[in-house]
């Protein structure tokens, strides 16, 4: 059977996902986490690694995708294969999914998304292919009379983030230098993205 790990800080993410993955007869659960370090412990652990790992970008206040980086430093210092990562989260925001691929995720489906949704994903990273959920796709073109719009009905905090990201700071440190948690900054990026019609980093810069 395929070797599934789950790190998720809601058990009933957890237990609901593990259970309906163990229902299908094709995977089993090698372990799960709720916070990066008992997701690295957990992966120094297994021997072999998982085929797949399902990730939550958000672990109580921690940023799920820190585990990517230190997964790859894992796998380094065992020369195993990197595992494919499949990011499952209730943000569906682009820069967020951009984010997640460029650190080296490979698949990308909400929580919101169909169960059928996961199992595409997981066939994508079993083939060494890619998945993004079809909803979360970017679109290839904008009206700017929407993204004017959008900027008009940005929030003076909102502003402020924009402005941080062309000075290109990470979300992390916008949370820092704005000392707030990380999750709000992410709904900040959320709400921005959905008025002004941008779906990257760089579409901000342009604004």
């Amino acid at each position: 059977m395929i070797k599934i790990a789950l790190i998720d800080d809601h058990p009933l993410a957890i237990n609901g996902i593990g259970a309906w993955l163990k229902i299908t007869g094709k995977f089993e659960i090698v372990g799960t986490a709720g916070t990066l370090a008992e997701a690295c412990a957990l992966m120094k652990k297994l021997d072999p690694l998982p085929a797949v790992i399902i990730l939550d970008i958000s672990l109580g206040e921690e940023d799920g995708l820190g585990f990517i980086p230190a997964l790859k430093e894992i796998c380094a210092a065992r020369k195993a294969e990197f595992p494919g990562i499949l990011v499952c989260s209730m943000y569906e925001d682009p820069f967020l999914i951009q984010r997640a691929m460029d650190m080296g995720a490979r698949a990308y489906v909400p929580k919101s998304a169909q169960s059928d949704e996961i199992l595409s994903a997981i066939d994508a990273l079993l083939c060494g292919d890619s998945y993004i959920s079809q909803k979360n796709k970017p679109q290839t073109q904008k009206q700017n009379l929407q993204v004017q719009c959008g900027l008009n009905t940005l929030t003076r905090r909102e502003n402020e983030i924009v402005s941080l990201i062309k000075q290109h700071l990470s979300a992390k440190q916008i949370a820092m230098r704005l000392k707030i948690s990380l999750r709000t900054v992410e709904n900040h990026l959320v709400h921005i993205y959905t008025k002004t019609g941008c779906y990257s980093r760089e579409e901000l810069f342009e604004l």
